[in-house]
């Protein structure tokens, strides 16, 4: 995967705020992940955080995650989305694996892989989306700290502890550029972001975010898609930019900055959402920036 594109994909886990981890009792962290039988073409899985249940629902270029404060425990996962269905799983493993360093004493964590077997029963906002079932392959583990500190050893954090560590390398004589347009009134974004070599060549990637708080759950929605440099065209130096995202975005925008008034912002930008209305990127509602690095970096 170019930079970029890796530097989209954490962006856009970080706006999910779906980042798996660990929850559980005091003797340990439970960590679960599996997927769910979707319809239309649909990807969907469960994961749990330390901020809660998150059911993640994806399709070319366009996501939904909802977030609830579920049950995860050793045997299994409960989970209420408001109106929209329950996962009510109890999990049946098939394979376990036992780890902790040596010199250390305590139980030892677990990793196991099984099926979570129980009820399965969603369905998006206008019926995008269908999900059910009764059982369905995942894993579990349990994450135990020793009773006392081993010996030259340090407790291995989860994977998603160590994910996304590195940062990328820029290199090269080239430039990066973000567009980053913002709503006033509601929790969303339009971003561009841009990298180019010495010849003005590179990717693009086009990003609109929504995020609402309804029957408990945190409903976050996202759209993207990458291009080449033509969807996008800055100068630093002007301070000015134009943006032309391909489908399933539409519209365009041009930034210009201006040092003694507000920056215009002109657009026509309208991004679409699984299980939502429309959102149309222009008017003062919006106010637009161009920095040269991207978030993140």
């Amino acid at each position: 995967m170019r930079p970029l594109l890796l530097l989209a994909a954490v962006l856009v886990l970080g706006l999910f705020g779906t980042p798996a981890g660990a929850v559980g009792a005091e003797t340990g962290a439970v960590e679960v992940n599996f997927d769910l039988p979707a319809n239309h073409g649909f990807h969907a899985g469960i994961e749990d955080s330390s901020e809660g249940v998150t059911l993640a629902i994806e399709r070319k270029g366009r996501a939904v995650s909802y977030r609830v404060q579920g049950e995860v425990t050793e045997t299994g996962v409960k989970a209420q989305f408001g109106k929209l269905g329950l996962i009510d799983v109890v999990f049946e493993p098939t394979e376990t694996r036992t780890g902790a360093p040596r010199d250390c004493s305590g139980e030892p964590s677990t990793f196991s892989e099984g099926f979570f077997v129980g009820t399965i029963d969603f369905t998006g906002e206008r019926k995008y989306v269908r999900i059910e079932g009764t059982r369905v392959k995942g894993s579990l583990d349990v994450w135990r700290e020793p009773s006392r500190r081993c010996q030259g050893h340090r407790r291995p954090s989860p994977p998603q502890a160590r994910a996304h560590r590195s940062r990328r390398d820029s290199g090269g004589d080239g430039e990066s550029a973000a567009l980053l347009v913002h709503g006033r009134r509601c929790s969303c974004f339009f971003g561009a972001f841009a990298e180019r070599d010495r010849r003005g060549r590179g990717p693009t990637i086009l990003v609109g975010f929504k995020s609402e708080r309804r029957e408990q759950m945190e409903i976050s929605r996202v759209t993207y898609a990458e291009a080449g440099a033509s969807a996008f065209t800055f100068d630093h130096a002007a301070g000015t930019a134009t943006v032309r995202p391909p489908l399933p975005f539409s519209g365009n925008g041009k930034f210009k900055r201006r040092p003694h008034a507000r920056d215009l912002w002109r657009s026509s930008i309208r991004v679409p959402f699984l299980g939502a209305d429309p959102l149309w990127f222009r008017g003062r509602g919006f106010r637009a920036s161009l920095v040269r690095e991207i978030p993140g970096d």
